[in-house]
């Protein structure tokens, strides 16, 4: 993250990952507003720090969600 990026304020890069990548979820992650499965394919919207999370959309139903990184893994 640049020095004077706002800690509140969402990127579109963050260690090597970018909005666009695709990402598959390693475990369920559940919303009050859904659940997306293990093994779903999502591609990154936007980085949310402070804790680091990732927004993403799943390819499969078009719903976001704001999950954990320790929740997927980058897909080639």
């Amino acid at each position: 993250m640049a020095k004077n990026t706002k800690f509140y304020k969402k990127s579109t890069e963050h260690a090597g990952v970018e909005v666009g990548d695709k990402f598959r979820l390693i475990k369920d992650h559940h919303e009050v507003h859904g659940d997306l499965s293990k093994g779903s394919v999502t591609v990154l919207m936007s980085i949310i720090h402070f804790p680091t999370m990732y927004y993403l959309k799943d390819l499969e139903t078009g719903r976001t969600f704001t999950v954990p990184l320790h929740s997927v893994e980058r897909m080639p």
